[in-house]
Formats: structure tokens, C-alpha cells, sequence
């Protein structure tokens, strides 16, 4: 069976209250024009293209969040990491700058590997992101926020198995309109934003400008140097043209650039079972919240590029044309634990320098009872990496003799280019068999062709190095390309208005890449990733208005699996195989007017079921997903409390949980109790906007964390760098949440 029958009944009962809810409360339903009305008021009625077409989320076949642009700003969500406030059951983490860390629904990459694709996708604008440590970039005069679960084979952009997050900024209008907001906030926060939009030619030309700064002194100390973890500093803009020289035709010219610098890395030394510290590892402190980095990783990281976009109505539908270029030059230095006070024990140190140029080519039919989206997709994109390990393993560990020791540093440099070309066809097509069936049925097909040259060589041992895995220089090359069909079905079901019902199958497509086997040959090809999901869920609208409550239950199967490890001291990735399901539930209440509630709930049960480390020989097969947690739920609520002015004082709150999770494949965290507890998540947040009758001023209260509730986000088991493995003592550098923030935000609008 594709779901248990506990979870299946769950969902039944869901089902059937949302199918006879309405029919109770059909005699209270307002007139079709006033009930159009009430809901273009909701929040949750932003217009989303997740299927190229405009719909609400309500509309979409699977599972979807969306945010507007308004709604994160006013929760200080400006980042992708941000949204876990917002959903549960998401991962996005960013505080290793090298590598952004995104898991939905247990599909998560934690590797470096060039060419290899993340199963996450993110797009802004319609242009995909080639990297995953392009999510540093940051929101603003962002119109929304598309996430979408599960595999995104057959319409969205690039193929990709485990979901995508879709940023969609704001196009010019024919209006004159600027705002502008400073935000003010503890540890020397501060950020601002700010637009102009105008009119050039009268109903032809129209320009926006956009931009945001930001600067933050950090939040957790360092002990071995000045400065704290988290220290910024960040400068983005963005311009956008639009041209309309007729009815028919509207065309977007945008150009965007943003700079970040700062010390990042929030890396920490966690210690598993005997709270051992030896004396080698110099100024150490276990405060929780103090970061024992020892340069307290700086980084920086320039990102630009553009889209020209064509939009031309057609034959009754829309042909639409996406130009896109990216770059990405960044550069990250990530140390473990400190040593006295000279040199780190291991220093991972990263250079990425990424282009890509992607063209789509799509064109929606007219609606109708038979409607259809047709189009072709090409990327093309060269990818460089390039990593120096500095090793300097203290006495008495378990790295090879030959490795030498602190304050003698032994360093490796792998240099890898690779070129990805991809090209695509794809196409969906829906019939309505009667006013309230459906079927949609489409496909995709996917080539990929990857190369890569790699280069690996040492300026201080030019020799093999055992100790590491590392023969001597070595120089390699390879290349390969790999085809996938990935089709999707789906079974629409509207038994009633504002009742959507909905079954959907999906295949997803992640194309393979290179064995990354530390310093040895690169070239072995990796095979691709290939999800099947079932998705059964309902969307609804019920009790005149009053409560929206959408449910998702599904199955999803990855096979070939793409996974990273450092078991052994040496980076690596393998195939496995990950099967999982889970229940998604979103709801929102509207007891009365102006009161908003909101409680959204995620049960994920994932293990690998065929997982086999080849460098280390062990068996993770039956571990749980890695960055899963098993329970995870949000709860908020807002009220706007209207003054006899005309004015509003809204006063918010949302509280996030998560059950711990796995960080790794062993699963070991779960053995050391000190550290797998503190990967439980609790955050309260709480916000008090006032806003004036005519729109134009708000001021914000607003704190993040507010209990300094202490987690930590990820964790690696670094024993063998500093000690023999099995003595009772483990050492784990850990990623930690961000502790209490607070501050104020100034708002004006024309």
C-alpha cells in the first residue's frame, strides 16, 4: 500500500469534514461578487504561476506555500533561511557561507562536488540558480515566495527531485510610487530598503529601481580573536525596465548586483560523551552560545546577472520568453577548532567562480475545458571549485604519522572546472471531463551533458600523504551525459465550491556527476537521481470564509541517491536510496474580523533503505533522512486593532517547533544526549506594526527568539582530527540558530 491505514484514515476524516463543511454553512455564503471581494483580501489569496498559469495556491494540485512580498517584510524575513520561521518541515541553512544546506522533505545535498546539481532548486525570476550558496542572496521588493514539495519534473524550470523555492521581485508599473524602510536592531543591526518606480512614456516605458543594505556587528563572540559570528556586511540593487509597446506585448529588462562580506561561520566545538578538553586545544570555552572558530570564517561573495523577458499574447494564450545570465564569484574559509593559538587543526578554504546562461521558450493555450502548456528550456553553465585543506591534526589522533603536526600545517588544493549543458522539452496538458473533474497529464524530457577537468597537487608535500587519502598530484578528466523522461499525472476533484481535491503521481530527474573521492580520480561517473512521488491531498475554503485548511499526505522514493560524506577524514560521495512519507497540514482561522490564526503542521518518516558508505564500509541502510525532523509545527496569530483615527496597531506572534534530527548518515549525534537534544528547535517571535489611516508611515516592533532558545543546526563528527576514535569521547563541530534579536522598523510609502 502507498500510505499506512492510520494515515490514510486521518486524511479520510480531513477529507470528509472539508466536503460537508460547506453544505452546513452554504446558507450563510455571501453573493458571488461579495464572497470575489472577501477573499482578494486574504493573504492567502496571492496569485502564484508554480503551473505557468496564474492561480492561488488553493487551485495548485500539490503541495505549494506561498508568501507575499508584504508579509515577509513585516516578519523580517528576508532570507531563503528566514522562511523556516514561516513553514515547518523545511531546512535552509546558511551559516557555513561555502555551502548552503536546503532539505525539504528529506531530500538534502551537504556537498561541494562541481557539476553536481542540488535537489532543492531556487530561482529568482524564472532564472535558476546554479549553486547552492547562491541563497545568501537576500529578499527585497519581493512581489512573493513560491515553495514548492516534491519532485518538479515536467513544468518548473529546472528538473529537480525534491522541490524548489521560486523568488518572484516586483515588475515596474505605469504609477509614480517609492518607499523606503530602515530597520534598527541589537548587535549593531542595521538595514535598510528602499524603491522608486516611475512612468517614462506614458503607457510605453516604466522603470523601477530597487535596493537594500545591511550590517550586523554579530552576536557571538569569538575567544580567540576580536569580532563576533555573524558580523555582515551587504549591499544589493536592482533595476528593471519595462517596455509595452503594445496590448499585446510586454517586455522586462532587469539587471541586479550584490556584495556580502563577513565572518559567517558560526563554528563550534560540541563534545560527545566524556566531557574531555584536552590541553592542546589552546582558548577554549563551552559557553553555548560562544563560537570557538579560530579566524571566525570570513567570506565574501559577489553575485550579478540579469533576464530579458518577452511576454506576447498569442492565439487566445501567452508565449513567453526567458533570457537569463548569472555569475557567482565567492570565497569562504571555514576552520574547525583552534590549536593554542597559532593554527586551526583543519581549515577548508573555497573559491567558486560559476557562470550559467539559461533560455526558456513556453506557451500557455487559452483556458478552456482543453488547455495545454507547451516549451523547451537549455542551460548552459561552467562551474569552477576550488578547495585548499589545511591539515594540522593534534598529537595523539587518528590521522596517519605521515601527516605532519601542529604548527607545521600539511595543505591539499583540488581545483575542479566542469561545464553542464542541458536542453529540455516539455509539456502539460488538462481536459475537463465535466465542471468539477479533471485530468492533467505532461512530461519532460531531460539531456544532460557534464565534463569536468580536476587537478590536486600540494605545495608543501609533493608526495603521497596516507594519512589522507591524497597519491600524490594527480591530474584527471572525464565526461558523460545522461537522458530522463519524468512524466506527471494528477486527478482534480472539485466536489463543491472552494473544495479542491486532488491525487498526483510524479517522476523528478537529478542528472549524475562525478565520484568526489577527495584525491583521488574524480571522474567516476555518479549516477543521477530519480524520484517517484504519490500525492494525494485536499485544499479548502470553509465555514463562510472563515477557516482555509489545506492537507497533503505523501510517498516518495529517491533512488541513486546522491551523497556526501567525510567518514574516514576523507570527502567523498556514494549512491543510496531514501524512501519517505509524511503529512502536511496548513491551515488559517478568521474567528472574527481582523483576527488572524495560523497553524501549520509537518510528520516526516524517512530512512535510507539501501545506504553503503564504499570508503569506510559501513552500512547506514535503515538510518533516518538526515535534516528530517520528524515533527515540526508553526503557530501564529495577528490581530489589527483599527484606532478612531483610522490608523492600525497589529500586534503578531508565531511560535516554530521541531523534533531533533539527524545530521549525518551514521546517525551517532542520537548516541550523545548533551548534543542531539539541543537540535530541537523552539523560536517565538513577535512583532507590533502601527500604521497610519492613509498607508503611508508604519513603525515595527519586532523580536526573533525571544526565549534565546539555543539549537544546533548541524553538526560534524570530527573525532579523528583531534583524537582515537572509540575512547569514550567524540568532538562535533556544530552550526548553531541565531540567538535573541530585536528591533525597530521605520516604513514610508507614496
Amino acid at each position: 500500500m502507498i500510505f499506512s491505514f492510520k494515515t490514510s484514515s486521518a486524511l479520510g476524516a480531513i477529507i470528509a469534514v472539508m466536503a460537508a463543511a460547506p453544505a452546513f454553512a452554504q446558507a450563510d455564503q455571501p453573493a458571488p461578487q461579495q464572497a470575489a471581494q472577501q477573499d482578494a483580501l486574504f493573504p492567502e489569496d496571492i496569485v502564484v504561476t508554480a503551473e505557468r498559469r496564474e492561480s492561488t495556491v488553493r487551485e495548485v494540485p500539490f503541495s505549494i506555500a506561498a508568501f507575499g512580498g508584504e508579509l515577509l517584510r513585516e516578519a523580517q524575513v528576508y532570507s531563503p533561511a528566514a522562511l523556516t520561521q514561516q513553514m515547518p518541515g523545511i531546512t535552509v541553512n546558511t551559516a557555513d557561507k561555502s555551502l548552503s544546506i536546503v532539505a525539504i522533505r528529506g531530500n538534502v545535498s551537504t556537498f561541494r562536488t562541481a557539476t553536481l546539481d542540488t535537489p532543492v532548486a531556487y530561482f529568482m525570476d524564472d532564472v535558476y540558480y546554479v549553486f547552492n550558496n547562491d541563497l545568501n542572496a537576500n529578499f527585497y521588493d519581493t512581489d512573493r515566495v513560491e515553495v514548492l514539495r516534491g519532485p518538479q519534473g515536467t513544468l518548473f524550470g529546472r528538473n529537480v527531485v525534491g522541490g524548489a523555492i521560486a523568488v518572484i521581485t516586483k515588475n515596474p508599473d505605469f504609477k509614480d510610487d517609492y518607499y523606503a524602510q530602515i530597520t534598527g536592531g541589537n548587535g549593531g543591526y542595521v538595514r535598510t530598503e528602499g524603491m522608486v518606480n516611475g512612468t517614462l512614456v506614458d503607457d510605453k516605458i516604466a522603470g523601477r529601481f530597487a535596493f537594500s543594505t545591511e550590517h550586523n556587528d554579530g552576536l557571538i563572540d569569538t575567544p580567540n580573536q576580536s569580532g563576533s559570528y555573524g558580523k555582515s556586511d551587504s549591499y544589493s540593487a536592482r533595476g528593471k525596465l519595462l517596455f509595452q509597446p503594445t496590448d499585446t506585448l510586454k517586455i522586462v529588462l532587469s539587471g541586479d548586483y550584490s556584495y556580502t562580506k563577513g565572518n559567517g561561520g558560526a563554528i563550534q566545538l560540541g563534545i560527545g560523551g566524556n566531557q574531555v578538553i584536552p590541553d592542546t586545544f589552546g582558548d577554549f570555552s563551552d559557553d553555548k552560545w560562544t563560537n570557538n572558530d579560530f579566524v571566525a570564517s570570513p567570506y565574501r561573495q559577489r553575485l550579478r546577472g540579469g533576464y530579458l523577458r518577452g511576454d506576447l499574447d498569442l492565439l487566445g494564450g501567452t508565449l513567453t520568453s526567458i533570457t537569463g545570465y548569472r555569475m557567482n564569484d565567492s570565497r569562504a574559509i571555514n576552520d574547525d577548532v583552534p590549536v593554542g593559538t597559532e593554527v586551526p587543526v583543519f581549515d577548508r578554504r573555497q573559491v567558486v567562480k560559476n557562470r550559467s546562461f539559461t533560455q526558456e521558450v513556453r506557451f500557455a493555450s487559452a483556458p478552456g475545458r482543453f488547455s495545454y502548456v507547451v516549451g523547451a528550456y537549455f542551460l548552459s553553465a561552467d562551474v569552477s571549485t576550488t578547495n585548499i585543506f589545511f591539515y594540522s591534526p593534534l598529537p595523539g589522533s587518528a590521522v596517519n604519522a605521515s601527516v605532519r603536526r601542529n604548527p607545521d600545517v600539511t595543505n591539499i588544493t583540488r581545483v575542479q572546472e566542469g561545464n553542464v549543458r542541458s536542453l529540455a522539452v516539455f509539456g502539460e496538458a488538462t481536459f475537463e471531463i465535466t465542471d468539477k473533474l479533471a485530468v492533467v497529464a505532461g512530461g519532460r524530457y531531460t539531456s544532460d551533458r557534464k565534463k569536468i577537468d580536476y587537478h590536486a597537487f600540494s605545495t608543501t608535500d609533493a608526495g603521497a600523504i596516507p594519512g589522507f587519502g591524497f597519491p600524490g598530484e594527480v591530474f584527471a578528466s572525464g565526461g558523460k551525459t545522461w537522458d530522463a523522461f519524468t512524466p506527471r499525472f494528477t486527478l482534480k476533484f472539485e466536489p463543491m465550491d472552494k473544495v479542491n481535491m486532488y491525487a498526483t503521481y510524479a517522476k523528478g530527474f537529478k542528472s549524475g556527476g562525478f565520484v568526489d573521492n577527495a584525491y583521488r580520480n574524480p571522474t567516476i561517473p555518479l549516477e543521477p537521481e530519480k524520484a517517484e512521488n504519490y500525492e494525494i491531498g485536499a485544499k479548502s475554503r470553509l465555514f463562510d470564509n472563515k477557516l482555509d485548511l489545506n492537507v497533503a499526505l505523501f510517498r516518495q522514493t529517491t533512488k541513486n541517491l546522491q551523497n556526501f560524506s567525510g567518514a574516514g577524514g576523507i570527502a567523498h560521495t556514494y549512491n543510496g536510496t531514501l524512501k519517505m512519507k509524511g503529512l502536511e497540514v496548513e491551515s488559517v482561522i478568521r474567528p472574527v474580523e481582523d483576527l488572524r490564526l495560523t497553524a501549520n503542521y509537518t510528520h516526516l518518516v524517512g530512512k535510507y533503505t539501501s545506504l553503503r558508505d564504499p570508503l569506510v564500509n559501513l552500512d547506514y541502510s535503515g538510518n533516518p533522512a538526515k535534516f528530517a525532523p520528524r515533527d515540526s509545527f508553526t503557530v501564529g496569530a495577528a490581530y489589527t486593532g483599527r484606532l478612531g483615527n483610522g490608523a492600525t496597531l497589529t500586534p503578531q506572534a508565531d511560535f516554530n517547533f521541531s523534533t531533533r534530527i539527524s545530521t549525518d548518515d551514521a546517525n551517532t549525534l542520537r548516541l550523545y544526549d548533551n548534543l542531539h537534544e539541543d537540535t530541537r528547535g523552539r523560536t517565538l517571535n513577535a512583532r507590533l506594526n502601527y500604521e497610519t489611516a492613509d498607508g503611508r508611515f508604519q513603525i515595527g516592533l519586532w523580536g526573533k527568539n525571544l526565549t534565546n532558545n539555543y539549537q544546533i543546526v548541524n553538526a560534524d563528527d570530527i573525532t579523528a582530527f583531534l583524537a582515537v576514535p572509540g575512547n569514550g569521547t567524540t568532538y562535533w563541530k556544530i552550526f548553531t540558530n541565531t540567538p535573541r534579536t530585536y528591533g525597530l522598523t521605520l516604513s514610508f510609502r507614496h
